[in-house]
């Protein structure tokens, strides 16, 4: 078996660094808990984004500025699409 040149080595070692650059997978999450409730908050643009385009049939490259307002105490959260089109969702 040959000995590896230096090059292959540091073409190893460059692979394996760069393996384990593209596994670490940061994540970053807010929740609202309130009264034994729990909500994602990514989850409610989501499901507003989900809205914009199925049910009022817009692309969502129109969907330019979103406003939300969470308001546990009434168990809904209120938005504003592009500075009019307003509404709220459960959550």
């Amino acid at each position: 078996m040959a000995a590896k040149t230096k090059k292959e080595t540091a073409a190893v070692a460059e692979t394996k660094e760069t393996a384990k650059k593209a596994t670490v997978k940061k994540t970053r999450e807010v929740y609202l808990q309130w009264y034994g409730k729990e909500v994602q908050l990514s989850s409610i643009t989501a499901r507003i984004e989900e809205m914009w385009k199925k049910e009022m049939k817009r692309k969502i490259s129109e969907l330019v500025d979103l406003k939300v307002y969470v308001k546990p105490e009434e168990g809904k959260a209120h938005y504003v699409i592009n500075g009019e089109i307003t509404g709220s969702i459960e959550l």
